[in-house]
């Protein structure tokens, strides 16, 4: 493939994707035809990267799958995410690269995994992130003032989860919408004064940040014996967990953690997984009964193979939990409803790095009721042993104020 016909082809693949994202986003098509759209274009993309990622051809051939044996999304074989530490895995000429984002959970200085976007790569990304937002976290298409307990792009450029923070500002943000960290970490005195001005005011707030920069400000707020009741509309997303850090908490602690700091409702303390080797993002949805059940403080399972709440990807990606140590003719088999394995993702918006990523995340598949309609996904449980810590929780731990 010569490099013209490569940039073509990323160009229509990438087209392709941005068809389907834009047709799950506004509703037009079903889910058995969204599911039959993604089962052609993944089988197409795979094609496409067996020709140009030549690590990864390599991969395929050992495992002796490729596009002419491989006949379901099911059957494309996985890269681990740790070879994103050891490979430049871009579908085209460097000189075609205009980001490049790098994790910041690496115990190791240079050795970060890294993801290279061309122009064409960053619009399909944002079209993703936009979309999967408007599902899951901005479900009433209410603008609200959105503060995020980070540093702003221009300052952590290799950031993807900032990177995609600020096109939630674009898209979805009210006015007074900005990154509250700067340099020295977050003032938390001064994001106490304006979360306090909007609550007064009747100002719906979106607090969107890393799992661990939450820990910090409601362990301030606690200490200066504060709380506060954020206006109807306001909710509070963070990414990433605490594996690793120097405290670990549970999520349904968190959850009520969060609804007694800020008093908004638990449904509305959504969760995201993102990773620096995927373009899209993952959030939570939550059962029905959520907010009965963190008022009764029900930890454990609503049922078997059930949780209150669980993440379910957006159409255009595909989870499921394998257990690396049964191989079936698709590689690694999947376990059962509730079963413990490691999550494995394909991503159809990864059209110019790796569509399939094994990850080191440690999950099962689960159920809730949404909607009165019973849906599965999947929960993370952790981290398999051995496995780096997330890095936007590492970067957050590294923005308390000193």
């Amino acid at each position: 493939m010569t490099a013209a016909s490569t940039s073509l082809q990323r160009h229509v693949l990438s087209e392709k994707v941005a068809a389907l994202v834009e047709r799950a986003d506004t509703g037009a098509d079903n889910d058995a035809t969204l599911d039959a759209e993604l089962e052609r274009v993944a089988l197409e993309v795979f094609a496409f990267q067996f020709e140009t990622l030549r690590p990864y051809q390599k991969l395929c051939r050992g495992l002796g799958r490729t596009p002419s044996t491989v006949t379901s999304w099911r059957g494309i074989p996985a890269v681990p995410a740790l070879a994103f530490k050891q490979y430049a895995l871009f579908a085209d000429a460097p000189e075609a690269i205009v980001r490049t984002f790098r994790s910041s959970g690496t115990s190791q200085p240079g050795h970060s995994s890294e993801a290279h976007f061309s122009r064409a790569g960053l619009e399909l990304m944002d079209s993703a992130v936009v979309a999967a937002a408007r599902t899951r976290l901005f479900p009433d298409g209410r603008r609200t003032r959105i503060l995020v307990l980070t540093p702003p792009p221009e300052q952590v450029p290799h950031m993807i989860m900032v990177h995609g923070m600020s096109r939630l500002i674009r898209a979805f943000g009210a006015g007074g919408s900005r990154f509250v960290a700067g340099p020295g970490g977050i003032d938390f005195a001064e994001l106490w004064a304006e979360l306090d001005h909007c609550q007064q005011a009747g100002v719906p707030v979106s607090l969107l940040g890393a799992s661990f920069g939450f820990v910090h400000f409601f362990d301030w707020m606690h200490g200066e014996g504060r709380r506060l009741e954020l206006a109807p509309g306001s909710r509070l997303m963070d990414a990433g967990g605490y594996k690793g850090r120097s405290r670990e908490i549970g999520r349904n602690a968190f959850v009520r953690w969060a609804v007694q700091m800020c008093g908004v409702p638990a449904a509305r303390v959504i969760n995201l997984l993102g990773m620096t080797e995927l373009a899209s993002q993952i959030y939570d949805e939550v059962d029905d009964q959520i907010d009965h059940l963190i008022d009764l403080q029900i930890d454990p399972h609503v049922g078997p193979g059930s949780a209150p709440r669980m993440k379910r990807p957006p159409p255009w990606v595909r989870t499921w939990v394998v257990d690396p140590r049964r191989h079936g003719p698709d590689g690694a088999e999947p376990v059962g409803d509730g079963e413990v394995g490691l999550l494995r993702h394909l991503d159809l918006a990864n059209v110019e790095r790796p569509m399939v990523i094994q990850s080191e995340d440690v999950g099962r598949v689960v159920s809730t009721t949404v909607g009165g309609v019973r849906r599965r996904g999947f929960e993370i449980i952790g981290r398999a042993k051995g496995a780096e810590p997330r890095g936007c929780s590492l970067s957050a731990e590294d923005l308390a104020p000193r």
